[in-house]
């Protein structure tokens, strides 16, 4: 431990008490009205899911915190950090020091816990996907130390009553520090069974997932579905082009999303996929295809997307914002879609050509319909990306009202 961690983790002064919260933003400024599309036929849980209880003293859920027997995805964009796939991404949203030390008063006072879920992974380790700021929260009492901006900080108890005011792990007596290792907490641990399993775990933590902040559908995704096309959509993401284009990062992923919404809309194009709403069901299906392998033109949807983003932020750097402030993901499927079927046929395009092919289809009255309007159904869907492609491709139809 470095001295000026050990200065931070000894103080205890009233700065910057709380752990750090994350500087990226919590969610995009994209507009997306079919982004909560029910599915039609969900999966029935007898079928894709094998589930059952289990109680876990605190000791023990610190353990397998440590030999990471359980994984708490974390969602930050920027983040290094890896587990078996499972690329770090940190949540970024903490409970505040109150939260923390009004949680490990209600352990000492003997009151109930809330329970946690658990996904068993084929490793048989186990996804934390409901009660991850419980379980960090008891790892890091338990440890006497918890992060805040510049290192580590001290786990003492301030937000309590008298009787354990500023103790920590070490300074409670042996009875309190039995109570709180031996205190059990019980959970749900769903096993997903068959190709329709991890499917059905996303629609269970879409219904299910508490906490300050709910999990948004793409940080559910890139946990569930982790594997080589997470990690493609991931690489796309980092382009410098489509920064510029999609705006910063945020915690919620979109930028994520509408690049792994053009892929596989792509698909429908090429004829190996077709599309049946919802978007969010023919997404996982797309991840859950290329979670072990990713896709065979692989290197030219790359040189593709990074030619269409150039282009893109050349003839316009708010090319997705359909005129707006805000990006629209409809228009972005679109517009990457069309563009990048563009370049895979060999057309020759240039900056000026791609300017006026997104001035016909802003212009055009059918087009906006469908980039604005039940975005997620599928004749929406197929308008919006002939209407792309054919003014990519230098077609008047793109020009028609």
């Amino acid at each position: 431990m470095t001295d000026a961690v050990s200065e931070n983790l000894d103080s205890d002064t009233d700065d910057a008490e709380d752990p750090e919260e994350s500087t990226v933003a919590e969610v995009s400024d994209v507009v997306d009205p079919d982004a909560d599309g029910v599915d039609a036929e969900p999966a029935r849980a007898e079928e894709a899911l094998r589930y059952f209880g289990a109680d876990f003293d605190v000791d023990g859920l610190v353990r397998r915190l440590e030999n990471e027997t359980f994984i708490i995805p974390t969602f930050e964009p920027l983040a290094e950090a890896e587990t078996e796939g499972y690329e770090g991404f940190q949540r970024g949203l903490v409970w505040k020091k109150k939260q923390m030390d009004r949680f490990v008063e209600s352990v000492l006072l003997g009151y109930p816990v809330p329970g946690i879920f658990l996904v068993e992974l084929p490793s048989r380790r186990y996804l934390v996907l409901d009660g991850q700021q419980r379980m960090t929260t008891l790892h890091s009492f338990r440890h006497g130390k918890y992060p805040v901006k510049g290192g580590l900080r001290r786990f003492s108890l301030r937000y309590v009553g008298t009787a354990y005011k500023n103790l920590t792990y070490a300074d409670l007596p042996s009875e309190l520090r039995l109570l709180f290792d031996n205190t059990f907490i019980q959970a749900t641990i769903v096993v997903p069974r068959g190709e329709a399993g991890k499917k059905a775990v996303y629609a269970l933590f879409e219904r299910i997932n508490s906490g300050g902040t709910n999990l948004r559908p793409q940080q559910i995704r890139v946990a569930l579905f982790a594997g080589d096309a997470v990690n493609f959509v991931r690489e796309l993401n980092s382009n410098a082009d489509w920064r510029m284009l999609f705006g910063p990062h945020t915690r919620d992923l979109k930028d994520h999303e509408l690049i792994l919404r053009a892929l596989s809309l792509l698909e429908t194009v090429r004829g190996s996929k077709t599309f049946k709403p919802p978007m969010a069901k023919f997404l996982n299906e797309y991840l859950s295809a290329y979670a072990d392998t990713p896709p065979s033109d692989a290197g030219e949807i790359r040189q593709e997307f990074t030619e269409a983003c150039r282009l893109l932020r050349e003839a316009n750097p708010g090319a997705l914002k359909l005129g707006g402030r805000q990006v629209n993901a409809a228009h972005t499927d679109a517009v990457l879609v069309g563009l990048m079927v563009a370049i895979s046929e060999g057309i020759s395009i240039g900056v000026e050509q791609v300017r006026d092919a997104l001035d016909s289809l802003v212009n055009n009255a059918q087009y906006r319909k469908a980039v604005s309007e039940s975005t997620s159904h599928a004749d929406q869907v197929k308008a919006r990306i002939r209407y792309s492609i054919a003014a990519f491709e230098g077609d008047p139809v793109a020009d028609e009202s």
